[in-house]
């Protein structure tokens, strides 16, 4: 299924088929992929992504989402596409996206730093496969393998290509996985309980010593565990500022800081400037670009 979406400013999309069983002509995992053409809002769950242009989105399976372009004036421009994709293949040399197309967990991959001028080239072969009138197994076929040398280049760049607090991979086991996976499922941990998770819940939930464990975050993070919740609380709050209506207070809140002035202390600390007057600046911002 291929649904190209170019003037709509809001737009419900249909995961169900994920939960189809695999097509026995071209086999695999249903998979969606969603390329951004132009900077819009997608919301998973009801968690909001902001994308920008050329990012892409894997789904593996079905979850409630909606697209929300940044005014009436700039639509939506983005290709939706539903398929199936061999899991058995190797893509590339990312662990993380094989072990995504094998996993029955709800999870989602968003990719931004690729190489859109590759990237958008595969995503336009595959709009054109997809439309062929009538539908073959042939035409099937080449349409699963383009989609296998799209995952083969958004895994070329590895890590450095995953917004990986934006993304929500697969539940596996730490101890088994490689660095980078490791990275994914602990971000994962804390952006599911970024209201309460402290160093010591975390290292209870994958079963580690508190102090091995922040050593272990220390060298994945480069920086101690706490730094690393600072840093991806303050970055929430700056999208929740510009994205929701929500008030200051029950946007600290949300992120775990039960004190306002504590909120805004430290967010003031890491950006020079109060919440409040972030939010101003963003929705200025918005306006601005919303007139040009």
């Amino acid at each position: 299924m291929y649904t190209p979406i170019w003037s709509a400013t809001t737009v419900e999309l249909d995961l169900s088929p994920l939960s189809a069983p695999p097509d026995p002509e071209a086999g695999g995992t249903q998979l969606a992929i969603i390329q951004c053409r132009r900077d819009c809002l997608l919301r998973l769950k009801g968690r909001p992504l902001a994308l920008k242009t050329g990012d892409v989105v894997l789904i593996h399976n079905p979850m409630p989402a909606q697209l929300e372009a940044y005014g009436a004036n700039r639509p939506l421009q983005v290709r939706f596409f539903i398929l199936p994709v061999a899991n058995t293949v190797g893509i590339g040399p990312n662990a993380m996206i094989t072990s995504f197309l094998q996993s029955t967990d709800t999870a989602h991959i968003v990719f931004r730093r690729i190489a859109h001028e590759l990237t958008n080239g595969y995503c336009e072969q595959l709009a054109r496969l997809m439309l062929m009138q009538p539908q073959d197994g042939y035409l099937r076929y080449e349409a699963s393998m383009v989609a296998n040398l799209l995952l083969t280049e958004l895994s070329r760049a590895r890590l450095n290509a995953m917004m990986i607090i934006e993304s929500d991979f697969p539940e596996d086991n730490l101890r088994g996985a490689d660095k980078a996976h490791q990275v994914g499922l602990i971000l994962n941990y804390i952006m599911a309980h970024i209201d309460s998770v402290t160093l010591k819940s975390a290292a209870e939930y994958f079963g580690y010593e508190p102090n091995y464990f922040s050593r272990l975050c220390h060298d994945l993070f480069k920086k101690p565990f706490s730094a690393e919740l600072r840093f991806i609380r303050m970055n929430q709050a700056k999208k929740m500022l510009a994205m929701t209506a929500q008030s200051v207070a029950e946007i600290g809140f949300s992120l775990g800081y039960k004190n306002p002035a504590n909120f805004d202390h430290t967010f003031k600390k890491q950006f020079d400037i109060t919440p409040s007057a972030y939010r101003r600046q963003a929705q200025l911002a918005q306006t601005d670009t919303d007139v040009h």
